[in-house]
């Protein structure tokens, strides 16, 4: 392995990988995660749990096999099956949320009023990726729960609230986060999701039901931290750097000195 034409002959012990997994690629960026594993690094995340995030229906797919609380969910394989897809999706009925599958920050996000709307969304949406087709979770438009998961543990909890009335809640979009209580089950649920996934340090956002209950919205493999912190007056990458170097056979190292192997940088969710 070389880095900027350097050949490393001493390969880090724990590697933290923030890697924006919407432009994650699988013959670059996992190609290299793959061979620090390979070469015994140990990776938060690791190359698989990266993967199972970079496309929400993969996700989804990952999730759907262990009984985990999930809106009604369709997809396709090739791009231009889109409009195929309209008729079949109606089981969902309207409106329905459209995603891509690959967006992020809250981009790329819609709801579809009728199918009329979902006929004229295919014409002008970019199909550089699938969508997915969702049940629309009324009871929690414009907010949901962000909860920051961090080797197995949940580290705080974020109410993330639209100030325009949009569906998405996202801080990128002007969205305003504050601190906030989570039930047990709703911990439960993101800890699930974050085990399931093969997760050290996640982002699980949770849709809220009427009766209390959750439902998962997306898990995020490369999540911001900036408007969580001021929210929960929390330090997440000190925490982040706690537990890498908890992973290290010493223990020993600072966490400064367990900051040093980082792969890309944060964005804001």
């Amino acid at each position: 392995l070389r880095i900027n034409g350097e050949l490393i002959t001493a390969y880090p012990q724990v590697v933290v990988v923030r890697v924006p997994t919407p432009w994650v690629q699988s013959d670059s960026d996992i190609t290299v995660l793959r061979h620090l594993e390979k070469m015994g690094c140990r990776l938060m995340n690791r190359p698989q749990a990266i993967l199972n995030c970079v496309n929400k229906f993969w996700t989804f797919q990952e999730l759907a096999g262990h009984g985990v609380p999930l809106p009604d969910t369709f997809s396709y394989g090739g791009h231009e099956n889109f409009a195929k897809m309209i008729d079949e999706a109606e089981v969902l009925e309207f409106p329905m949320v459209v995603k891509n599958t690959r967006g992020h920050r809250g981009k790329a996000v819609f709801l579809a009023r009728d199918k009329h709307h979902l006929a004229d969304l295919s014409h002008l949406i970019r199909h550089e990726a699938p969508y997915l087709f969702q049940k629309y979770v009324k009871e929690s438009h414009g907010r949901d729960v962000r909860v920051i998961v961090v080797g197995g543990r949940v580290v705080g909890t974020m109410l993330r609230c639209s100030t325009d009335g949009r569906m998405q809640s996202n801080c990128s979009l002007g969205g305003v986060g504050m601190m906030c209580s989570l039930s047990e089950q709703g911990k439960q649920l993101a800890i699930q999701v974050s085990n399931i996934l093969g997760m050290d340090v996640c982002g699980i956002d949770l849709l809220m039901k009427d009766d209390g209950s959750f439902c998962v919205c997306e898990a995020n493999a490369n999540v911001g931290f900036i408007a969580f912190d001021k929210a929960c007056n929390l330090d997440v990458a000190g925490i982040i750097a706690d537990y890498a170097a908890s992973l290290l056979p010493s223990g020993r190292l600072t966490r400064r000195m367990s900051l040093l192997s980082v792969v890309s940088t944060a964005s804001e969710t």
